[in-house]
């Protein structure tokens, strides 16, 4: 079996075959340089993740391949149709706030912590740093409707506002150790 499910109004596609109990996806779409696609295969009773498209000789594409019972369980076997949905926009990166006076954006934050746990908490997510004599701070954007970062910090962290933004803040010692204030 082979079907051929057209994505973004026609503009992209994504193939799927049966093989030896497994479902091979591809998919193909053009660049637009709008931000992170990801793929989806849509069944009567689910929609499955089908991982990010990814730049590639000037188009994005995707490959993937899933065992037939994943499917079948999740309720997208035999699949109907497939999405491709933009699900972070390069305009939102690029409307990053400015840094407050004393502060500066640093893309990898995990990488100033002393603890492993506390790396892969902090992640790759942007943060402020604010270099201090006793060692230095981590602010993340904060809202109540979104994910708390450092979830492990959880009893050592502030709210405060910089430049009328809400920002949680965690205190560090030099080597990225938490430190109680």
């Amino acid at each position: 079996m082979e079907l051929r499910f057209a994505l973004l109004d026609g503009r992209g596609w994504l193939t799927v075959r049966e093989l030896q109990g497994r479902l091979e996806c591809k998919g193909e779409m053009p660049d637009d340089k709008k931000g992170l696609y990801k793929g989806w295969l849509l069944g009567r009773g689910g929609r499955v993740p089908l991982g990010a498209f990814v730049p590639e000789q000037g188009r994005l594409r995707l490959s993937r391949a899933l065992p037939l019972s994943q499917l079948e369980g999740q309720g997208a076997w035999p699949p109907t149709g497939a999405e491709a949905e933009l699900v972070y926009s390069a305009a939102q990166r690029r409307q990053a706030p400015p840094s407050p006076p004393g502060w500066s954006w640093i893309p990898d934050p995990g990488r100033l912590m002393g603890e492993p746990l506390l790396a892969q908490a902090a992640g790759s997510t942007k943060a402020l740093l604010h270099k201090e004599e006793q060692g230095f701070s981590l602010a993340y954007p904060f809202r109540v409707d979104g994910p708390f970062p450092l979830t492990p910090l959880f009893c050592f962290s502030r709210i405060v506002e910089l430049e009328g933004r809400a920002y949680v803040v965690f205190p560090f010692r030099p080597g990225g150790c938490p430190r109680v204030e």
